[in-house]
């Protein structure tokens, strides 16, 4: 039987803070590496309600919102950033209902036809990781020039799926129940109660990884460490 592990303590992965502006619609900024030499695991990517940017040695990615765990192949050795969307933002920076992108890894150029390829090269010569990642949010931040704010039926729709039912979200937002469905599969790649049910888990893991930053020596999330490029 093949173990699986989740992605997160698999390797080194790192999360950083979002820099500047970039805050409103990140998440955070991520690095992550494999191990070298070792034969990789089947390694779990839990549903989180967002979608990444990815980059690698072979070119720039969207990882569209999943509706149950995902288990991409990383090879030995192999490092991937990414740019964590906020929830709600993905579908006005990419120009298409999320729907389109669940459960997929697509090219960004077959997205946004302008994308990000001219920027590749640049990113392979920059080196390291920490320098590669800080290239990553700069170019990102030059290219998408209207950093959207998530719609107030949206945002609403994510405050109060993890506590109440899709009926009742529906009239406090003020839509009929098919409305708010249109709006949570256009937005977040799902139905409401899809939503629902990742939020809550993800608020159970932000749980669990809370109890673990209480123990003497667990750092917040770090800044990205600023320097010119």
């Amino acid at each position: 039987m093949t173990d699986t592990i989740l992605a997160k303590r698999y390797g080194d992965y790192r999360e950083y803070a979002a820099a500047g502006a970039l805050s409103a619609v990140l998440h955070c900024a991520w690095m992550h590496r494999a191990p070298e030499g070792e034969p990789a695991p089947r390694v779990a990517v839990v549903p989180d309600g967002c979608v990444d940017l990815l980059w690698t040695e072979h070119g720039f990615l969207i990882a569209g919102p999943d509706r149950t765990a995902a288990f991409p192949r990383l090879r030995p050795g192999e490092t991937i950033l990414g740019l964590r969307f906020r929830p709600g933002i993905a579908r006005h920076l990419l120009r298409c209902d999320l729907d389109a992108l669940t459960g997929q890894v697509v090219p960004f150029a077959d997205i946004r036809a302008s994308g990000l390829s001219q920027h590749h090269e640049r990113l392979l010569a920059a080196g390291a990781p920490l320098k590669r990642l800080r290239l990553l949010q700069a170019v990102f931040a030059s290219e998408m020039h209207d950093l959207p704010a998530m719609r107030p039926d949206a945002a609403a729709l994510h405050a109060l799926s993890p506590r109440l039912p899709a009926e009742s979200i529906a009239a406090e937002i003020g839509v009929t129940e098919r409305t708010l469905r249109r709006l949570s599969v256009a937005e977040f790649g799902y139905g409401p109660k899809t939503l629902a049910r990742i939020l809550r888990l993800q608020k159970l893991l932000a749980g669990l990884k809370l109890q673990e930053r209480r123990w003497p020596g667990s750092p917040p999330i770090p800044a990205l460490p600023t320097r010119r490029i």
